[in-house]
């Protein structure tokens, strides 16, 4: 009987579990990045005039902390070389404007050397910029929607 009772122990017994391990690295690799938006520059003209409409907006980075960077604003879909311009495709009518990196509104913002704006993304990564906008004197605006598309690109 005592060899039935010993029997049984080992047949209750667990089996031993079998193992096997192996280390996994992990890392993480950062890369720099940015991502750019704009807000919409919207002018309200409300009747003709001899002065100027002035106008801002904003244009805000995203970027890896502390990357240096530059932004460009092109001269739109309707730019001819000289001006920017927005379209009534209505009236068939141009209304000539611009975009400028101060609120005095002498720095004109565009592409290239010193047209552009350079900064770095700082610690939080996060930049907002002003765009401070202008649009033409005219006493011949014909009334309705102009418009126009402008391209911001961020150089990292």
């Amino acid at each position: 009987m005592l060899a039935l009772a010993a029997a049984g122990v080992l047949a209750a017994a667990p089996a031993h579990a079998r193992r096997a391990t192996y280390t996994m690295p992990a890392s993480v690799t950062v890369i720099n990045g940015c991502t750019i938006s704009a807000l919409p520059l919207i002018f309200n003209v409300p009747v003709p005039t001899n002065l100027n409409v002035d106008s801002s907006t904003t244009i805000t980075a995203k970027c890896t902390p502390n990357i240096p960077f530059t932004i460009d604003i092109d001269t739109g879909l309707y730019g001819n070389g000289i001006n920017r311009r927005v379209y009534n495709a209505t009236a068939k009518a141009y209304i000539n404007y611009d975009v400028y990196r101060d609120p005095p509104r002498s720095q004109v913002w565009g592409t290239g050397g010193a047209k552009n704006v350079s900064g770095n993304s700082g610690l939080t990564g996060l930049v907002v910029l002003p765009v401070y906008g202008r649009l033409a004197s005219s006493t011949k605006l014909q009334a309705g929607n102009y418009r126009d598309t402008l391209t911001v690109t961020i150089s990292f």
